[in-house]
């Protein structure tokens, strides 16, 4: 019938919209890295990726810029409405306070989109100067493998499916922790830890 149709049609678009919301949301799995993301305690013991970008000002970024100081990594896309503001937000704070201690690299799950100008806009609204916090791009397939294989997070098939963690890497490229960007109590860990390093 046609009431039946119109509540099956309601009902698809509904799930729909929770499997698309709930990728680009706080529900983390354990990546194909095979790390539990969602326990940022545990004993990570995984070298961090080393990758190459670009950056919002067109230049190559590489890991080499922040080997030897500790670094924090996150994904994000610059159309995201939902947790990507919030997520950089926190960033945002998190260059005031340790700025001088901590670089930031944030990489878009959205490249075909998030172009060099994009990221520059994006960056000017954040505050964000390369140097400090980088907001890079790569093509998304090696940005898929970057984030499961490398960082052991989320594989972000789709823009809205990233994590919304903090990946923590210490000065000799070992991921020490993934924070929750959401709790307070996480991201007092997190504070703890920048403050640890030298």
């Amino acid at each position: 019938s046609v009431v039946l149709r119109s509540s099956s049609v309601v009902l698809c678009f509904i799930v729909t919209a929770v499997l698309i919301l709930g990728g680009c949301s706080s529900e983390e799995k354990i990546g194909e890295g095979g790390v539990d993301e969602r326990n940022a305690a545990q004993s990570i013991n995984k070298k961090a990726p080393e990758f190459r970008a670009i950056d919002q000002a067109g230049a190559e970024f590489s890991t080499e810029r922040v080997k030897g100081k500790p670094w924090i990594a996150t994904f994000f896309f610059t159309s995201c409405t939902t947790v990507c503001p919030a997520l950089n937000d926190v960033q945002q704070q998190l260059v005031k306070e340790f700025g001088n201690k901590v670089r930031f690299v944030s990489i878009s799950t959205d490249p075909e989109n998030d172009t060099v100008e994009a990221l520059a806009e994006y960056a000017k609204r954040y505050g964000a100067v390369t140097g400090t916090w980088w907001m890079v791009r790569m093509e998304a397939d090696s940005m898929q493998r970057l984030a499961s294989d490398g960082f052991g997070v989320m594989k972000p098939e789709s823009p809205e499916m990233h994590t919304t963690r903090l990946v923590a890497v210490d000065a000799s490229m070992n991921i020490v922790g993934y924070f929750d960007s959401t709790e307070e109590a996480s991201l007092t860990q997190l504070r703890k830890w920048i403050n640890s390093q030298q």
